[in-house]
């Protein structure tokens, strides 16, 4: 298990690889443990008093996530079964395999320029990144480090920071590419992978094979 990653994970792909019980290829595709920003999975909200998660605009954005699947499990849009898969980031934190990154002063004033309409503007954003988003653009750019992110605004933003620099991003679809091209899985369920994340909300419209 490495101790220093060189990815930082956003919300959306750690969501979509939660939901259809794929973490551990998430993992073996891109670095165990996974590393994320405190704005992605706060692990200090595990503790927190059942008052206090309503407050839902308070908390890290997976755990906002776990929220909204457990109000649509209770009213019937969505099974319980969802719910306990989303839950499963605190499983993999507590198993040390995923990485809560400390942002440094520099990375944080960068990802407030990016939630910020200032920042949107520059960047030719219609509206600022989310906290989530900014975060994992701030510590990629920074550090050099491979970007997991469906947010097209979020590499819009890399990709003016880096000027003609190339740096290194993966999507979902690309990681289940790589995934059936080297083996790891069959085309046909990297196919089937992507169609199920469709089915729950991803709004990538290809396939990651014909």
């Amino acid at each position: 298990m490495s101790s220093e990653p060189e990815h930082i994970v956003d919300t959306v792909v750690l969501l979509y690889f939660l939901l259809v019980d794929q973490d551990a290829l998430l993992r073996d595709l891109i670095g165990d443990p996974l590393a994320v920003p405190l704005s992605v999975y706060d692990p200090d909200e595990r503790d927190l008093p059942e008052g206090a998660l309503r407050h839902s605009d308070l908390l890290s954005e997976m755990r906002r996530s776990i929220r909204h699947y457990e109000a649509g499990s209770r009213t019937g849009e969505s099974p319980d079964l969802l719910v306990a898969r989303v839950q499963r980031v605190d499983w993999l934190f507590e198993h040390d395999h995923l990485s809560v990154i400390e942002m440094t002063l520099d990375e944080r004033a960068l990802a407030a320029h990016l939630e910020s309409r200032e920042g949107a503007r520059e960047n030719g954003l219609k509206a600022p990144l989310g906290s989530g988003e900014a975060a994992c653009v701030a510590i990629a750019h920074r550090r050099g480090w491979t970007i997991a992110t469906d947010d097209e605004a979020a590499l819009v933003c890399l990709e003016q920071l880096h000027q003609d620099t190339n740096f290194g991003y993966e999507r979902i679809r690309k990681l289940l590419i790589r995934a059936g091209d080297s083996g790891r899985i069959s085309k046909l369920q990297a196919n089937a992978i992507h169609s199920e994340m469709r089915e729950l909300g991803f709004w990538d419209e290809g396939r990651p094979f014909p």
